[in-house]
């Protein structure tokens, strides 16, 4: 399977497997959209290496990453901290990566999940995914080949 041709049914992909996760293990429903990102404040990114090489990273606004760690953490949103997001971020990414190396060319491996200290930027490359909630929040999940 060739990925460079087919980004757009592979976000398609992704998209599915974002809005799946999060509305089956955190009950959050979320939809695709693009549009003006909000601040981006934390994030969580996974290697993935073996027939396909490269990485998943998950990040996410203030208000969406509080959320998150609220309904996984079984937390009052004002009692959620920022080890909480970061907690609920890896954790979240590793089940997205999961869900997306299953469609990867394999066999492949993932690496543990890492706090991102530098967010992604842009790049032609990478499969970007942006998916909203029901409050201005959002989440990006981004597909990046390695650089052969």
């Amino acid at each position: 399977m060739d990925m460079s041709s087919q980004p757009a049914m592979l976000s398609q992909k992704i998209a599915r497997i974002g809005a799946n996760v999060l509305s089956d293990f955190l009950k959050i429903p979320v939809r695709a959209q693009s549009g003006p990102p909000p601040m981006i404040h934390n994030g969580a990114e996974i290697s993935i290496s073996g027939k396909w090489k490269g990485s998943v990273t998950v990040s996410t606004c203030e208000s969406l990453g509080q959320r998150i760690a609220g309904e996984m953490f079984r937390k009052e949103d004002d009692a959620v901290t920022g080890e909480d997001v970061i907690d609920a971020l890896t954790e979240l990414t590793n089940i997205i990566a999961g869900n997306i190396k299953a469609i990867l060319p394999g066999p492949s491996q993932l690496s543990l999940p890492v706090p991102l200290a530098v967010l992604p930027s842009e790049h032609r490359n990478n499969v970007d995914v942006q998916l909203f909630d029901d409050r201005q929040g959002m989440l990006r999940i981004s597909l990046q080949p390695a650089e052969h």
